[in-house]
C-alpha cells in the first residue's frame, strides 16, 4: 500500500492543495500545468486515505486514451486500483445506470445492442431513400425528422439503440427511478470530470442528479474554456455560477497555471488565441529556450512532403526523437497520402501514422473487444485487460441478455483467449478462432442467440470489405501493430492529440474552410467561426514543448473552384516578437 505522504511528495503547491482539498472543486488548467498528473494522483490519494471503505473513486474522461493513461499511470505508481473506476460518460452509464436497471426501461428490458455509426449511417441512408428524400453525397439524413421517426422506430423494432441513446436512456431511467440515484450514489466516493467543458447537456444532468442523491460525494471539475473544441458536437462549457445552481452547492475556483511544458515562447504564441485569459506562463526547464516559430504560407501543396521530410531530418539530426516529433492536420482526409508519402521518402523513420485496421475500432461490439485482447501486446496493461474481459461478459449478460454462469471471471476470458494467439498464421482466421473458444468457454450456441449471430456476420462482412477495399495485410504481426502500441512520428488531428506534448509539432493545412471544416461552421456566423479557429490554434500550438512549424500550404482549390486561403487568425500574430 502507498501512503498518502508519498503520493503528495513530488507535486507543486497548486497541484497539493487541489488533492488534498475537501470541497467541490472547479479547476481551470492551462495546457501542460499537469491535469491529468493531478486527476491520477487524486485518484491514488482518495485511495490511500480511504483503504478501508469500498466506496469508488471515479474519474469520467473524454476518450478512451485518457482513462487508459490514468489506470498505466496508477500501475506506475503501484495503486490498488480496486476502488477506482474510470472511463467515458458513455461507458459510466453502461456500467452503473443501464446495465443494472434496465429492467425499468420497457424498451431496454428484453434486450438491445447497441449499433455502430457505419450502421446508423447506413440505416440513415437506406430510410431516406425509402421515403424519396432527395438528399446529395455530403448531406446528413438525420437532419429531416422524418427520416428520424423511422429510424427510431426502426431501432426499436430490432432492439437496437445507437450511440447516443445512452445518454438519453440513462437520464430516462434516473429521472422516472429517483431510487437508481440514491443507489449508485451511496457507493461513490468521489467523482472526477475531466475536460468539462467539453460536456454536452445530458452528462451534466445524468451527474447531477447522482449528486444531488448524496451530498457527501466530492466533486472534481477539471478542464480549460480555451480548449473547448467539441462545442459543435454538443460540448458546453459552464461557467462556475450555472454549475452551483445545477449540482446546488458550491464549487470552489482552483487554478493550476504553471506550464511546465513548454518554453516562454511557445506560451506567448497560443496566448494569442485565448478566449479567456489565463495569465499562463512557462515555469518549464526549457522556459528561457528558444524556439523554431515559424509559418509558412508560399509553398504549394505539391511540395510540401519534401518540405516536411527535410524538417524531419533536421530535427533527428538534432536529437529530437521520434516520437517526440508530431504532425497536424485539420482532419484526418489531410494526413493518409501524406503518412504514405512520407514512408516513402524516408523509409528508415517509424511513423505512428493513420492506419486503416482490417477490424474497425467498435468499443461496444463484444467481438471487437476479444480482438483486442488477442492482439494486444502480452504481458501488459493488466488492468486494462481486465476492465476489457469485464466488459466483454457485461455486453453478453446485460446487453445482449445470454444465460452465462456467474463463475466465468474475467481472468478466464483473458487465458482463454492469450491460449489462441498464433493458432493461425492468417489473423482473421486466428480472431475467429478465439470467437470460437470463447463461445466454447461460455457454453454460447451462436445458432440459438439470433442477435449475437447478426453481430458476427455484420464485423466479419466488414472485415472483408475493408480488406479488399483498402488491400490490407492481414497476417498475426500485422494485426499486433494494429492494436500494439505505435512507435514513431505521430500523425494526426487538432482533436485526436488534445492532452498530448511533443517537442516539435509540424502542423499543414491551416486555411479558411479546413480550419475549422465548411461542413462544421456552415450553419454560424463569422463571430463563432472566429471563436472556434482560435479554440483549434490554441490546442495545436500548445502541444508543442519547444519547436513549431506551421504550414497555410497554397494549392487547394474549393468545391466551387476558389483557392483556398491561410487561415485569417494567423495573419495578426506579430512572428518576429513572440
Amino acid at each position: 500500500m502507498v501512503d498518502e505522504y508519498k503520493i503528495l511528495s513530488k507535486l507543486s503547491n497548486e497541484q497539493k492543495n487541489v488533492i488534498i482539498s475537501k470541497d467541490n472543486i472547479l479547476l481551470t488548467a492551462c495546457p501542460g500545468s499537469g491535469k491529468t498528473r493531478t486527476l491520477t494522483h487524486k485518484l491514488a490519494y482518495e485511495t490511500a486515505i480511504n483503504s478501508l471503505s469500498h466506496k469508488l473513486n471515479i474519474a469520467i474522461t473524454y476518450t478512451n486514451r485518457a482513462a487508459n493513461e490514468i489506470y498505466n499511470r496508477l500501475d506506475d505508481m503501484e495503486i490498488d486500483s480496486a476502488t477506482v473506476w474510470t472511463g467515458t460518460i458513455h461507458q459510466f452509464c453502461m456500467k452503473f445506470i443501464i446495465r443494472p436497471y434496465a429492467m425499468y426501461s420497457e424498451r431496454l428490458k428484453k434486450g438491445y445492442y447497441i449499433i455502430d455509426e457505419y450502421t446508423k449511417e447506413k440505416y440513415g441512408k437506406s430510410i431516406a431513400q425509402e421515403l424519396k428524400i432527395k438528399m446529395e453525397r455530403y448531406d446528413d439524413p438525420f437532419l429531416n425528422k422524418d427520416v428520424v421517426n423511422a429510424y427510431e422506430k426502426l431501432l426499436e423494432v430490432n432492439k437496437e439503440i445507437d450511440f447516443d441513446m445512452i445518454l438519453k436512456f440513462s437520464h430516462l431511467l434516473l429521472e422516472a427511478n429517483p431510487f437508481i440515484c440514491e443507489n449508485i450514489s451511496s457507493i461513490i466516493n468521489c467523482l472526477l470530470i475531466d475536460e468539462f467543458q467539453d460536456t454536452n447537456e445530458f452528462q451534466y444532468l445524468i451527474l447531477s442528479k447522482i449528486y444531488n442523491a448524496n451530498k457527501k460525494i466530492q466533486l472534481l471539475f477539471v478542464g480549460d474554456v480555451n480548449q473547448a473544441i467539441f462545442g459543435t458536437l454538443g460540448g458546453k462549457a459552464k461557467n462556475k455560477n450555472e454549475l452551483d445552481i445545477l449540482y446546488n452547492t458550491y464549487f470552489k475556483p482552483y487554478s493550476l497555471t504553471g506550464c511546465y511544458r513548454s518554453t516562454q515562447q511557445i506560451v506567448n504564441l497560443y496566448r494569442n488565441f485565448e478566449i479567456q485569459a489565463t495569465g499562463v506562463n512557462s515555469v518549464s526547464d526549457i522556459k528561457d529556450e528558444t524556439s523554431i516559430i515559424s509559418h509558412n504560407t508560399s509553398i504549394s501543396n505539391d511540395k510540401l512532403t519534401d518540405e516536411l521530410a527535410e524538417i524531419i531530418q533536421l530535427e533527428l539530426a538534432n536529437g529530437t526523437k521520434e516520437e517526440e516529433i508530431c504532425i497536424i492536420a485539420p482532419q484526418w482526409f489531410d494526413l493518409f497520402k501524406l503518412s504514405k508519402e512520407l514512408r516513402e521518402k524516408l523509409p528508415f523513420t517509424s511513423f505512428d501514422a493513420p492506419n486503416i485496421s482490417p477490424i474497425k475500432y467498435d468499443p461496444l461490439n463484444p467481438l471487437y473487444l476479444i480482438a483486442q485482447l488477442l492482439f494486444m501486446p502480452e504481458g501488459r496493461n493488466v488492468t486494462l485487460k481486465k476492465k476489457i474481459a469485464n466488459e466483454l461478459l457485461s455486453i453478453f449478460k446485460d446487453d445482449l441478455k445470454i444465460n452465462i454462469s456467474d463463475n466465468i471471471l474475467n481472468y478466464d476470458i483473458i487465458s482463454t483467449i492469450n491460449r489462441c494467439r498464433y493458432k493461425e498464421n492468417d489473423g482473421i482466421l486466428c480472431f475467429k478462432y478465439a470467437i470460437e473458444q470463447v463461445y466454447l468457454l461460455l457454453q454460447i450456441n451462436i445458432q440459438t442467440e439470433q442477435v449475437l449471430l447478426e453481430i458476427q456476420n455484420q464485423i466479419f462482412d466488414k472485415i472483408n470489405n475493408r480488406v479488399e477495399k483498402y488491400d490490407l495485410k492481414t497476417d498475426c504481426e500485422t494485426m499486433n501493430k494494429y492494436f500494439g502500441e505505435k512507435r514513431g512520428i505521430v500523425l494526426s488531428t487538432i482533436h485526436g492529440v488534445k492532452g498530448e506534448e511533443y517537442t516539435t509539432v509540424i502542423a499543414i493545412s491551416l486555411l479558411n474552410g479546413k480550419l475549422p471544416h465548411w461542413d462544421i461552421i456552415c450553419n454560424y456566423d463569422n463571430n463563432f467561426r472566429m471563436l472556434e479557429t482560435k479554440k483549434l490554434l490554441y490546442v495545436l500550438c500548445s502541444r508543442a514543448k519547444k519547436n513549431i512549424y506551421l504550414f497555410s500550404e497554397n494549392g487547394y482549390r474549393t468545391r466551387s473552384g476558389k483557392p483556398y486561403t491561410p487561415t485569417n487568425e494567423l495573419s495578426f500574430i506579430d512572428w518576429e516578437n513572440l
